[in-house]
């Protein structure tokens, strides 16, 4: 059979069902038996179908692509989360366009208004936090899903790590460890709800165990990458300060920052965890890897993923009533870079 473009209702035709059926079969949407979906998929592949989105967009009166916001794609975790989501998505007949944003707020507002303008789906959003990205979502009439961040007026759907519980049993385990002073690297604090609220975990896990806070021995508003948690540690362990100024453990937001802190650590003498005991957050692929195994924080990034991508796609088919919020428990991943306080 000659390849020549067809229309959804001329497979409908020749198959002799309706078109919505090709549809869900295409998009592996419910309500189509498994053979009369492998029907529909064999013929399509034979003759070459593939459905024209633009022209489904314009009946519809929106596309079939959903806007993934990111802060950094570089980020590992990011990457993960990213992929996860698309894969998920893509088996559902939608296409995940991803936005860098590099955690600028300006750029978040001109990829939410690019979105509005081409008439995308829905719009999952990973990155900062703005007072003007929360009043624009509040105009939005699409679907807007928040992952692993909450903002102050926002009461929409949404998928976040616990992370006042993960500052909490980071801590909590230096605590143990016998480390009565711990330090906090932390992330774009201001900007970062998760950042603000591991934080805030630290801070009560402190107070729990009648330890005392020193904000000198906190880092804020640091970005996300190695080369910033390499010079943090220069910074911590600079020849200006003694030896006992710097606390006998960290929690460092996130591990780019805490391969580049170990970085400088391993370069200059700075045995880890004998000297200093370090936890991170977000246990990347690279955490396991034998010359690291750092101890940190898992958020479940396939978790996150797939809770993400089944709620927007909840979202944009059959939206529920209430708004719904998953919140995922952190689990602390205990490798190499903690040990007990050998301090007096």
């Amino acid at each position: 059979m000659s390849k020549r473009p067809y229309t959804i209702s001329e497979v409908a035709k020749m198959l002799g069902v309706s078109p919505s059926t090709v549809s869900r079969a295409m998009n592996h949407s419910p309500g189509v038996s498994d053979p009369v979906r492998k029907k529909v998929l064999d013929f399509v592949e034979e003759i070459g179908y593939r459905p024209n989105t633009v022209a489904q967009s314009l009946s519809r009166g929106r596309s079939n692509m959903v806007a993934l916001i990111l802060g950094d794609i570089r980020n590992p975790f990011y990457a993960d989360l990213a992929f996860g989501i698309q894969r998920a998505l893509d088996s559902h007949g939608f296409i995940v366009t991803t936005f860098n944003s590099e955690y600028d707020y300006k750029k978040e507002m001109q990829f939410l208004e690019f979105a509005r303008q081409y008439n995308y789906s829905g719009i999952i959003l990973v990155t900062v936090n703005s007072e003007e990205a929360d009043k624009y979502l509040e105009g939005l009439e699409l679907p807007v899903l928040l992952v692993n961040r909450i903002t102050e007026h926002y009461t929409g759907p949404l998928v976040v790590t616990d992370n006042f519980q993960a500052g909490y049993i980071a801590a909590r385990h230096l605590i143990n460890l016998g480390h009565k002073s711990i330090g906090f690297l932390a992330g774009q604090h201001k900007t970062s709800t998760a950042s603000a609220q591991r934080f805030q975990g630290y801070r009560q896990a402190l107070c729990n165990y009648q330890l005392k806070y020193n904000e000198e021995h906190c880092l804020f508003d640091l970005d996300w990458r190695m080369d910033t948690g390499y010079k943090a540690a220069q910074e911590i362990f600079s020849e200006e300060r003694h030896p006992d100024c710097h606390p006998s453990a960290y929690l460092i937001a996130n591990d780019l920052l805490a391969l580049g802190f170990m970085d400088y650590c391993g370069s200059n003498g700075i045995r880890i965890p004998q000297d200093i005991s370090i936890v991170s957050f977000d246990n990347i692929a690279y955490s396991h890897l034998n010359q690291i195994q750092l101890t940190t924080v898992s958020q479940h990034v396939e978790e996150m993923s797939s809770s993400a991508a089944n709620l927007m796609y909840q979202l944009l088919t059959e939206p529920p009533k209430e708004p719904k919020r998953i919140i995922i428990e952190p689990t602390l991943i205990v490798r190499n870079t903690t040990a007990p306080y050998q301090g007096i």
